[in-house]
């Protein structure tokens, strides 16, 4: 499930509908999807825009509201957990009020689930050395 969720396209945002006339905005709206990198993709790339990645961080955020099961709810929080591990790794930013020693003990937690792939738990992991550094400082 998280597999098939990081290789979605980002979903466009509300103010990218609201710049395309009203049909197209709908459907593009109803599609969901911004043509070009997946989640994975931006999220494993080090160049990615820190707005893409804040985007993916409130786009899990939501699907986390709506998820519908346990399941779908763990794999929207791994992914919301990825985008702050990617802002902290790659461009040195905290995109979130916690802690970090609270950053550090969530990653430390999902990383040790067996469904998180190998390239979410480097990253995972790297974001966890990250917090346990800058929490000692």
């Amino acid at each position: 499930m998280l597999s098939r969720s990081l290789s979605q396209p980002l979903p466009l945002d509300k103010s990218q509908v609201a710049m395309l006339p009203s049909a197209l905005g709908q459907l593009c709206h109803s599609i969901g999807l911004l043509a070009g990198e997946t989640i994975s993709e931006l999220l494993s790339n080090p160049s990615t825009d820190i707005a893409a990645i804040k985007r993916i961080k409130h786009y899990s955020k939501e699907l986390s509201a709506q998820a519908k099961s346990t399941a779908e709810n763990d794999v929207a929080i791994a992914i919301y957990y990825t985008s702050i591990a990617h802002a902290l790794v790659f461009h040195d930013r905290r995109i979130t009020r916690f802690s970090y020693k609270r950053l550090e003990s969530s990653f430390r937690c999902l990383v040790k689930e067996k469904w998180i792939s190998k390239d979410v738990s480097i990253l995972l992991k790297a974001a966890g050395r990250y917090c346990k550094k800058k929490a000692g400082s």
